[in-house]
């Protein structure tokens, strides 16, 4: 999703709010998350899972694939779709494109938002810290991400929120929009009518529900697009707003090939030693 709008200036001036007590909080925090990004590259050849994709709206369907991981000719890490069952062992091998077989919208690469806090894609961020939650039983930290210009498909073309875990910092669920929706958003929210007064407003919601030694992966995302029409009303205007697509992704059946043990992984996040070289390994 690509996007060349700028944010507004009031999104600018919360990433810039953060309080002198916070900001020491949040450096060690973006410092922990640069670390877990790192993980995450580094497992990212070594698990496959079931991939279940359902949809409603103008259509509706279900649909699963075998899911992983792959670094391509250029060294990318992208996610990698072959079907899982009936089809022939040289179909099931081949790679598949969801939008081929009906899918409206999905999201190529839920695991790959930990990426936001890589060390090298931070500066192409502003970061703040909202406060603390519990999510998923968890007590968690509220991170905002908001992207500087200029917005970079692939780099930095998201804006949301992050809840992380404040114990071992592994990302709990992530909320983000593009940059274009995130404006739409704060309108709404800041009850601003703008033209179009019709318009559509993603919000993708990922959830970090499957932990293997104390690394969590993604369990399920949500895909909503909520159409929002302001009608004039007699003595005020009147916001009308309605789902006119839902998708779903649930991930199961998750097979681990090579996997850091959990004091590995928490010396690492810790900042205690390094991690460790290993042949690369695969399904």
């Amino acid at each position: 999703m690509t996007c060349r709008h700028v944010l507004l200036p009031v999104a600018a001036a919360l990433s810039l709010a953060v309080h002198a007590a916070d900001a020491g909080g949040l450096d060690r925090t973006l410092t922990r998350l640069a670390r877990v990004a790192e993980l995450y590259r580094d497992n990212a050849l070594g698990f496959a899972c079931q991939e279940t994709i359902a949809y409603s709206g103008s259509e509706t369907g279900r649909i699963q694939f075998a899911y992983l991981f792959i670094r391509d000719g250029s060294g990318r890490l992208r996610d990698f779709r072959t079907w899982r069952m009936g089809t022939t062992a040289k179909e099931r091998g081949q790679e598949v494109d969801p939008r081929n077989y009906r899918v409206p919208r999905f999201l190529e690469s839920a695991y790959l938002w930990a990426f936001v806090f890589r060390s090298d894609r931070q500066p192409l961020y502003r970061f703040e810290i909202l406060g603390k939650d519990t999510v998923h039983g968890r007590p968690a930290v509220r991170i905002r991400f908001l992207p500087r210009e200029p917005i970079r498909k692939g780099l930095n073309d998201w804006a949301g929120d992050a809840w992380v875990d404040h114990e071992t910092t592994q990302i709990l669920e992530v909320e983000a929009y593009s940059p274009t929706d995130w404006n739409r958003r704060l309108r709404l929210d800041a009850g601003v009518v703008v033209e179009p007064q019709t318009y559509d407003i993603e919000r993708i919601v990922t959830t970090f529900g499957f932990e293997k030694s104390g690394m969590r992966f993604p369990s399920h995302v949500e895909i909503t697009t909520t159409r929002s029409t302001v009608v004039p009303g007699a003595n005020h205007e009147v916001l009308r707003e309605s789902t006119v697509r839902n998708v779903t992704q649930d991930y199961s059946h998750f097979e681990f090939f090579s996997v850091r043990t959990s004091e590995e992984i928490t010396h690492f996040v810790n900042g205690e030693g390094p991690l460790v070289a290993r042949p690369a390994t695969g399904p």
